[in-house]
């Protein structure tokens, strides 16, 4: 009987950026729900795709998603829907690091002839492919340890403490913002002239 029911069931659609495996169901739906929007609404949807792409757990994004509803007369779950379809299919894309034209490939088979929300998500493939990148190799690293994500700075003068007076020393307060797999942590650090120019040396042995 199982093998009945196989036999009726339709092949899935296989995509490259899937590495030809069958494409989730819930992603080809959303991309029909995407392709069905009005064109004003197709043109516009990089304005909530970016930021829910690149920071999906801002709670502003619900905001953006109820305001593009209203803007053109669209379903919540539609939106979500398209949203989700997309954001699968580029993260897919990013992680091979594929090129413009076999992404557009993967779009077409998916449009069905209609190219006009293949087009639309292609315009801004590359700077989206790009950012994404980065943050897959940011988690690729933060999965094995701690990595550096930013540095904030400050410089004091030191003139006197409890051991003594008249220092006259010129500190860098340097604090690295580091994060592993979970959260973003800090820590501050002071370093001394002669630490400074050490850190330089190691900068530019490596910056050449």
């Amino acid at each position: 009987m199982e093998q009945e029911r196989n036999a009726t069931r339709p092949p899935g659609i296989r995509l490259r950026c899937c590495q030809d495996r069958p494409v989730p169901e819930a992603v080809v739906e959303g991309w029909k729900q995407f392709l069905g929007f009005p064109e004003k609404a197709i043109n516009n949807f990089w304005s909530i795709l970016w930021p829910a792409l690149m920071q999906p757990a801002n709670p502003n994004n619900r905001q953006r998603i109820e305001s593009f509803c209203g803007d053109y007369g669209l379903k919540d779950k539609d939106v979500v829907a398209a949203l989700r379809s997309c954001d699968f299919l580029l993260r897919q894309a990013a992680a091979l690091d594929m090129d413009a034209t076999p992404f557009r490939q993967d779009l077409a088979v998916l449009s069905e002839g209609n190219e006009q929300g293949a087009e639309v998500i292609l315009s801004q493939y590359e700077r989206a492919k790009a950012e994404l990148r980065k943050v897959i190799i940011q988690e690729s690293l933060t999965d094995h340890g701690n990595v550096l994500v930013g540095v904030d700075w400050r410089v004091e003068n030191v003139t006197a403490s409890d051991r003594g007076t008249k220092l006259n020393t010129t500190v860098v307060l340097l604090t690295l913002r580091y994060r592993d797999a979970n959260r973003t942590e800090r820590i501050t650090l002071q370093l001394t002239p002669e630490a400074i120019s050490e850190l330089k040396l190691f900068s530019d042995r490596f910056s050449r």
